[in-house]
């Protein structure tokens, strides 16, 4: 059968082959009828870009929800943010400075603000880094997680209007389901990151072994399951799983 025009344009590993079965494709081929590919986002070689993954060696599959819907800047891997060079970058997306705050709370045991780590972060070429806390830059750190780590950084929708963020969410909800379904019966060891009420409401009827639910990281408050403040940290919770700051 004919492949989409998204996963043409992809290397697919051989553990997705049971999953693209003819009506899957067909699934992603009225997708692409629905939408204007060339007014959407991402590029439509980033689209499914996780079918070039090894499904079986992925340890963490963190959930989004849809991706930036300005144009350029999402990437095909969930929170990551295209574009954003370094840390003293001046950027507003709150989930990715509330990531890093987390981040350094499971490796230093201590509570910062975004502006207080940053101002201890030193630039350089290849490193961000200080005497005690040690991270890859923001336009390196996802990339390592991904093709280094094995970290699925999966969003719910795979595609939005350039901006109208959530425009493609109803289109993609059947693919999505099949597709969480398929990722949880071949991988059952797998951890899930599920951040946030669209995160816990989309794989309620999935069977998940190994999940840790918290709050979105676009919020942290007191709260007893919030992502920072919250009894488990889940960087903290995998730091045997995966190197989070790349370093």
């Amino acid at each position: 059968m004919h492949k989409s025009t998204f996963l043409s344009q992809l290397s697919i590993h051989q553990s997705w082959t049971t999953f693209l079965s003819e009506e899957i494709i067909c699934l992603i081929k009225d997708i692409e009828k629905s939408i204007h590919i060339e007014k959407s986002t991402p590029k439509s070689n980033l689209t499914l870009r996780f079918l070039e993954m090894d499904l079986n060696k992925i340890p963490v599959v963190i959930l989004g929800q849809d991706p930036y819907p300005q144009a350029g800047v999402a990437t095909g891997r969930a929170f990551e943010v295209n574009g954003l060079n370094s840390w003293h970058d001046k950027f507003r997306n709150v989930s990715l400075k509330n990531i890093l705050r987390c981040i350094y709370k499971a490796a230093t045991n201590e509570e910062r603000k975004y502006s207080e780590i940053k101002s201890q972060l030193n630039e350089g070429d290849q490193l961000v880094m200080d005497s005690d806390f040690k991270i890859l830059p923001p336009n390196q750190l996802f990339k390592y997680w991904s093709e280094h780590e094995n970290v699925l950084l999966l969003n719910t929708a795979f595609t939005c209007e350039i901006g109208k963020p959530n425009s493609h969410t109803k289109l993609w909800a059947p693919f999505t389901q099949k597709l969480l379904q398929f990722i949880a019966a071949a991988n059952p060891e797998m951890v899930w990151f599920l951040w946030g009420n669209n995160a816990h409401q989309v794989v309620k009827n999935i069977e998940i072994s190994n999940k840790i639910e918290t709050t979105h990281p676009m919020m942290c408050y007191q709260r007893e399951n919030d992502i920072l403040y919250g009894h488990i940290n889940p960087f903290q919770k995998t730091s045997q799983l995966v190197n989070w700051t790349g370093r």
